[in-house]
């Protein structure tokens, strides 16, 4: 029994421990990634059951060649840089009144983190309520101010910018977040020795807090900008795509071609068009980052 139990030590019995979870992970990630990456070069067709042919680059002719792709692309691009770069200023400003000590920060940070712990569906339909042109309380106020009310997601040049907003409200606590961590790991020694010295209030962000906050704003502002760019749920449950499809994200296409007209292999292709335009923004983001770091270094 202990020649037995020994031959299962060591490395035998660190590669059976991780055995399973490395099985789980071909199963749910790696297997349905290469037979989703087969389907977008094949034809799926359900009569006389499911069958697949091998169709080479043809559902890739046809993405480059859809307006509705391209349309899905520049709503999807267009929120992700508009939505994350407010998030950012916003979360940093608050970040940086907030360690003022401002009276009743602990409450503040508080309320400012409860939008990040409610579900993009309950956040999407709050703001449906608040958006309505009718009833809502957005458009009830307006008047009272002295300006128009709006059709926030029925109007194609405003439409998007209300998801905009409703993703700003939702998730610039997580920038709040990150930020915050990045700021409490500054030495505090340092910000006092460079007030000895003299700095102003200006001259201390720019020259020691913002620098040394540039590792947790690249991950912050990197894993905002891949999420958003699978923004789905709070836009189904706002507006559908609509109006027509003037706020339908990359997301939302691939659902709607694969999943509700059961086109699959061309579902499939929209979804590794994402894929790839999220790898290489995240690689240019990346390499910009890293250039600025060198060029502030010299």
């Amino acid at each position: 029994m202990i020649n037995i139990w020994s031959s299962f030590t060591g490395k035998k019995a660190g590669r059976a421990f991780v055995l399973p979870a490395v099985i789980i992970l071909l199963l749910l990630t790696i297997f349905p990634f290469l037979f989703s990456l087969f389907l977008s070069f094949g034809k799926v067709s359900f009569l006389g059951g499911l069958q697949i042919h091998f169709a080479g680059l043809r559902n890739w002719l046809r993405l480059f060649n859809d307006e509705r792709f391209y349309n899905a692309l520049s709503n999807t691009v267009l929120i992700a840089v508009i939505a994350v770069a407010m998030e950012y200023v916003l979360g940093l400003g608050l970040v940086l009144l907030l360690n003022r000590g401002v009276k009743g920060s602990t409450f503040f940070r508080v309320l400012f983190f409860l939008p990040m712990m409610l579900t993009p569906i309950a956040v999407g339909y709050m703001w449906r309520m608040m958006f309505n042109p009718t009833r809502g309380p957005i458009n009830h106020v307006l008047p009272l101010l002295g300006l128009p009310a709006a059709g926030w997601l029925t109007e194609p040049k405003i439409v998007l910018y209300s998801i905009i907003l409703t993703d700003i409200w939702q998730w610039t606590p997580f920038m709040i977040l990150i930020l915050f961590a990045g700021l409490q790991s500054i030495p505090p020694a340092l910000l006092e020795a460079a007030k000895v010295d003299g700095a102003s209030g200006w001259r201390l962000f720019r020259e020691i807090i913002f620098p040394l906050l540039i590792p947790a704003s690249v991950a912050a502002i990197l894993l905002r900008s891949i999420e958003v760019l699978k923004i789905v749920d709070k836009i189904y449950i706002l507006t559908g795509g609509g109006p027509g499809i003037y706020s339908e994200s990359m997301t939302l296409f691939g659902y709607n071609l694969g999943l509700r007209a059961f086109d699959l292999a061309y579902g499939a292709t929209i979804a590794f068009s994402l894929f790839a335009t999220v790898l290489v923004i995240s690689i240019i983001f990346l390499l910009m980052t890293r250039r600025s770091q060198e060029i502030s270094l010299e």
